[in-house]
């Protein structure tokens, strides 16, 4: 399985998961906009066809927003995990995408 680094960043007073794959995939933690994270689930199960992944937060500042970043990140893993599945089951995975 392979794992994809994330870091949490600001833009201003707004934080958002910064997913550093191609395309970068950011994440709001700091606000609630339903489509940006719905936009954001879309972009990574288009990723677990090619091959399954996990995402790693890398470490910083131990504040709010890195603990609900820590949360998010592990609730999100745990549902591409499931997602996944469900795509192998019902042949939604490129066969090169299982050798892992």
């Amino acid at each position: 399985m392979e794992t994809i680094e994330a870091e949490l960043v600001s833009v201003g007073e707004e934080y958002f998961i910064q997913i550093n794959d191609e395309p970068t995939i950011s994440i709001p933690v700091s606000k609630d906009d339903a489509n940006v994270v719905k936009s954001a689930f879309n972009a990574l199960v288009r990723r677990l066809k090619v091959s399954p992944f996990k995402i790693v937060l890398k470490e910083a500042g131990k504040d709010l927003f890195y603990n609900v970043a820590t949360e998010y990140i592990s609730q999100l893993n745990g549902e591409l995990v499931e997602v996944h599945e469900e795509m192998k089951q019902y042949g939604f995975v490129d066969s090169l995408g299982e050798e892992s």
